[in-house]
């Protein structure tokens, strides 16, 4: 996910900066309570829960990026109450969503790792120019790709590190092409929260956005409803999202204004994304490290050695509390027949083991 960092004015006019997750798929801006303590933010209205965090509105700041001053007036925003939402070693301490910079044209260089944000006209436009239409009501950009000669209307989501789709979609198709690798439990690049281990992995052999091919793109199941006409506001129905293993390979630039993105391609392969000890793993309530089922493809080393249940408390001597996933995911990716050596908790006893890295798919 892009990270950026913007620059707000505290009450006494000092500088605060704070690094947001830029989520073209999000619906609002949402800031840290600690943050907001800091800026002298307060509550307009009244607390909201969803999904076990409680969230309270406030007025949409204006911020600072690079020397210009950046107005986030078309999103709404929230305050996150309670803990720090999101712990990363990045030290995330905001959401910024796409809607907040519908008036912009953003640039998400993904190779040099650069974001940019300039008022719409300002950027000189390059790379091949494709349609991402969105409605204001959401600022989801859309946009098309091609899968074995049809066309499928996807979400461009720059918060989510896979592409995703509809189960009954992947499931379709891997039934037409029985030899496309195909695999259950997202572990590694697809580890998401709340897993269950029952998701379907489809590696698709090429996907055409535009006048680009991407070859071996990974995409996670996600229940029908998820990508439902009425789940994401978009211009017309989508089916999945084309998340972060593609998009990481492009220079993209999103025209808000226009509804059209700009592309330059770096790289075509997105083949070498899941090699991994294949733990499905998830955060519980009091934030331990949980491994919730083990991903199909895993070695036979580490399904014998590793099981659903068990608490990580160390990798590789390292410790950390709390663990988030995209950190603990990557602490167990590597190179395939590298051993990862783990502490774990089970049935109240703590077990030195080890795992085996693997090429899941």
């Amino acid at each position: 996910m892009p990270i950026v960092t913007l620059n707000f004015k505290r009450l006494d006019g000092t500088k605060r900066s704070a690094n947001f997750a830029f989520d073209s798929g999000g619906g609002a801006i949402i800031l840290d309570e600690t943050l907001a303590d800091n800026l002298g933010l307060k509550s307009t209205g009244e607390a909201v829960e969803e999904d076990g965090a409680r969230f309270a509105p406030t007025k949409p700041p204006v911020v600072q990026f690079g020397s210009m001053l950046v107005s986030f007036s078309t999103s709404k925003a929230f305050l996150h109450l309670g803990k720090n939402s999101f712990d990363t070693r990045e030290r995330i301490e905001g959401l910024l969503p796409g809607k907040a910079l519908e008036p912009y044209q953003v640039v998400i260089d993904y190779p040099r790792e650069r974001f940019t944000i300039a008022p719409s006209g300002c950027v000189t436009h390059q790379g091949m120019r494709v349609q991402s239409p969105f409605l204001p009501a959401s600022g989801h950009p859309r946009i098309e790709v091609s899968v074995d000669g049809k066309n499928y209307g996807l979400l461009l989501d720059t918060g989510s590190r896979v592409s995703m789709a509809r189960r009954s979609l992947l499931e379709s198709l891997s039934a037409a092409h029985p030899t496309w690798p195909h695999s259950t439990g997202a572990s590694g690049t697809a580890d998401m929260p709340d897993g269950s281990g029952e998701e379907f992995l489809l590696r698709v052999p090429e996907v055409t956005w535009g006048p680009f091919q991407i070859t071996n793109v990974l995409f996670v199941s996600r229940p029908d409803d998820v990508y439902s006409p009425t789940s994401f506001e978009t211009p017309d129905s989508i089916v999945g999202a084309l998340g972060g293993n593609v998009l990481k390979h492009f220079r993209v630039e999103i025209d808000y204004p226009r509804g059209t993105s700009y592309l330059e391609q770096k790289a075509g392969d997105a083949g070498d994304d899941m090699n991994s000890v294949g733990l499905v793993l998830d955060v519980d309530a009091a934030q331990n490290l949980i491994v919730r089922a083990i991903s199909a493809t895993a070695s036979g080393f580490t399904k014998l050695n590793i099981h659903p249940g068990d608490q990580i408390l160390d990798m590789d001597g390292k410790h950390e509390m709390p663990w988030n996933l995209v950190d603990a995911s990557n602490a167990l990716s590597g190179p395939v027949g590298e051993i990862k050596r783990l502490l774990i908790q089970r049935a109240g006893q703590e077990i030195q083991t080890t795992a085996k890295v693997a090429h899941l798919l």
